[in-house]
């Protein structure tokens, strides 16, 4: 829960919550279907993967969500609040566990200094761009040592990020 409940809109397949997780694929079906059957989780299947995708119209949603939230890391209660926030395309966390470095769309958006104790540093996505092929050596010291707080690769900044060499690790719990 603590892997799909942070991202409720978004669909996840089995091997992306194994992998979230660190759960044998058997036990992690085992429990995606108990959720489903439970109506928690819509399930598609696509090809060979099956997807599932948390129902926020479960009658019992927010209360699952408030409580998987309440016993979560602190990393997946930053990435809750930060998948929230329109405009939000990447977020990463700093080896010493005190920053957040978050790239938005366009320019920056009205998201406070901090997050739960931690100082947030938000960039467009355009200065996130601009330091990257500078060599900034804060953003490669955070792209080297940080962690994805999102697990949304899809953007097209990752690409940018794996052309310059870095192989940036997922904050456990980050599908």
């Amino acid at each position: 829960m603590q892997a799909l409940f942070p991202d409720p809109d978004r669909s996840y397949y089995q091997r992306q919550v194994e992998q979230a997780t660190g759960l044998p694929l058997r036990a992690v079906q085992r429990e995606l279907d108990r959720l489903t059957q439970a109506g928690l989780l819509f399930r598609r299947e696509e090809g060979n993967r099956v997807y599932y995708q948390v129902n926020r119209d479960h009658l019992l949603f927010p209360e699952f969500q408030s409580l998987t939230l309440k016993s979560a890391p602190l990393p997946q209660r930053i990435r809750h609040d930060l998948l929230e926030e329109p405009g939000v395309r990447l977020a990463l966390i700093t080896p010493d566990r005190r920053h957040v470095l978050a790239v938005v769309r366009g320019s920056r958006r009205s998201l406070p200094t901090s997050l739960h104790g931690l100082e947030l540093e938000v960039v467009s996505g355009e200065l996130f761009l601009e330091r990257l092929g500078a060599g900034d050596p804060e953003l490669t010291a955070v792209l080297r040592e940080g962690r994805d707080l999102l697990g949304r690769r899809d953007d097209v900044l990752w690409r940018h990020i794996e052309a310059a060499g870095f192989e940036v690790l997922r904050e456990p719990g980050v599908p």
